[in-house]
């Protein structure tokens, strides 16, 4: 080409491939943001800030990094309270406590629906870590971990 311009095509390349980046960043750390706060608010924080890092690990090695960490500490957590039948049990009884709370508040306080499902689905996600496929997944992430 003259004057050592690009062509139409690799021009649209160049612009498709930035667009995707910025979206991608866009994105993951709005919802990396929505996960941080939900640390100190009602809502499912740690699942939240997991999945922001898995949108920003598609394009940024950074945060694939830290990804890996933090599922690593989650599990790490996560295995240290059910490792008893008493942790097991008592993550059980808040999780439900959890649900049954957040179903109430949707339901009563309807201005409030947005915090009473958020606390509904940190719930099921709590229970969900006594299952057995769930146990075995943090039990490799925690031995992971602890080859590092």
């Amino acid at each position: 080409m003259a004057f050592g311009l690009h062509s139409l095509t690799d021009q649209l390349r160049w612009i498709a491939r930035n667009t995707r980046r910025l979206v991608v960043t866009l994105v993951g750390f709005s919802i990396l943001g929505a996960g941080l706060a939900m640390l100190v608010l009602p809502g499912p924080g740690i699942i939240v800030v997991l999945l922001g890092f898995a949108v920003l690990a598609r394009e940024f090695t950074w945060a694939e990094r830290a990804l890996d960490r933090t599922a690593a500490s989650a599990a790490t957590a996560t295995t240290k309270v059910t490792a008893t039948k008493v942790g097991k049990l008592t993550l059980a009884a808040s999780a439900l406590s959890m649900i049954i709370g957040g179903g109430v508040v949707m339901f009563i306080y309807s201005e409030q629906k947005l915090i009473g499902a958020s606390v509904t689905i940190a719930g099921i996600i709590a229970l969900s870590t006594v299952l057995p496929a769930v146990q075995r997944w943090l039990n490799r992430k925690v031995s992971e971990r602890e080859r590092h």
